[in-house]
């Protein structure tokens, strides 16, 4: 995981503590919508992504999310939580978008690009 922090602060000229957090947001956003047992079976042999889940607090979505969730919008709650939890960051959303390719390639190279297919299908669904 080490490496993929260090591209995203070197691409995206933002400090480690933002990449590994940033990273850490939008695998949970994955795991999310994908559930926990298919988030397992797809992306549970990356090596540090569990540590990475554990160590970093979850993001509090706030009264949009709570919204977005009551009303059954799912993705509007995860889409909360990544603008809420980049916010906190001090990051911008547009910046959250940036971080998708970069992860894409790094996931690529370490769980395959069927994998990486199967978890862009999901979230676009």
């Amino acid at each position: 995981m080490q490496e993929l922090f260090t591209q995203l602060s070197k691409r995206l000229d933002i400090d480690e503590h933002q990449a590994r957090n940033g990273a850490a947001i939008l695998f949970r956003a994955a795991r999310d919508k994908l559930g926990g047992a298919e988030f397992q079976r797809v992306l549970g042999g990356l090596p540090g992504l569990a540590e990475l889940l554990r160590q970093v607090p979850a993001a509090n979505a706030g009264l949009l999310g709570t919204l977005a969730a009551a009303l059954g919008g799912g993705n509007a709650a995860i889409l909360a939580n990544i603008v809420t939890g980049f916010g906190h960051l001090g990051l911008s959303a547009e910046m959250a978008k940036r971080f998708v390719p970069i992860i894409g390639e790094f996931l690529r190279r370490h769980v395959g690009a069927d994998a990486v297919a199967e978890i862009e299908g999901a979230l676009r669904s």
